[in-house]
This record gives C-alpha cells, sequence and structure tokens, in this order.
C-alpha cells in the first residue's frame, strides 16, 4: 500500500477506534446510571459500528482506492468485536447465537464491497 494510503487508513481507523471507545464508555456509565434509553441508543450505535467497520474507516479517513482492501482487513476486525457483541447480547454468559454475530458481521461487509466499493460503484 502507499505511504499515503497507509496514513488515510491510520486516520480513519484511530477515529473508529476512538468514536467506538466513546460509545463503550458511555454505554457502561448509561448502565450504571440507569438511564435506559441513552444505553439503547449508545447500543445500537455500537452494533451499527460493529457491523460497518469497514466503511466507517473509508468514510473516517477519507479512503479513495485500495477500499474493498480496507474493507475486507476490517471485516476481520469485526469478527472480535462482533464476539465481544454476541456475548453482551446473550446476556454475558455462553450461548450458541454468540457464534453468529461475527458471521453476520463478515456478511455485511461482503454485502458493503458488493454494492459499494466494487468497481462498478466506487463511492466516487
Amino acid at each position: 500500500m502507499e505511504r499515503h494510503i497507509r496514513r488515510q487508513v491510520i486516520k480513519g481507523s484511530i477515529a473508529y477506534g476512538a468514536l467506538f471507545s466513546l460509545s463503550f464508555i458511555l454505554h457502561i456509565i448509561f448502565a450504571a446510571k440507569d438511564f435506559h434509553t441513552g444505553f439503547q441508543i449508545i447500543a445500537a450505535l455500537i452494533t451499527f459500528m460493529t457491523f460497518f467497520v469497514g466503511i466507517l474507516i473509508i468514510y473516517f479517513g477519507k479512503i479513495k482506492s485500495y477500499r474493498v482492501e480496507v474493507n475486507r482487513f476490517a471485516a476481520f476486525i469485526s469478527v472480535f468485536l462482533a464476539l465481544g457483541l454476541g456475548w453482551a447480547y446473550a446476556g454475558m454468559m455462553m450461548h450458541w447465537s454468540i457464534i453468529l454475530w461475527p458471521f453476520s458481521t463478515v456478511l455485511s461487509h461482503m454485502i458493503v464491497e458488493k454494492l459499494f466499493l466494487d468497481e462498478h460503484h466506487d463511492l466516487k
């Protein structure tokens, strides 16, 4: 990857990570304070961010090339985030449904790639 692209990917990843971290901290605070509506909004944001890591890094980094590669790398990252998300939605207990979350995030990244990032729809 070119040096310029790496810088954009790092910039997008830092922005994504900062927003995800802030959301995660807020969800803990809202849960502790029993702010149910705030917690639900933040939980939905965390879920959205887990399913769309790639396109968000591309957006935050203003990436114009290598978008498919960035999205595929982000899909790999989303697998680990999705395991945590599945654990949370399963009530922080082992449950068979946890395994569905990583598959769902990879599928969402594949759909984004086919609809928006291939050579015919490069979001230009």
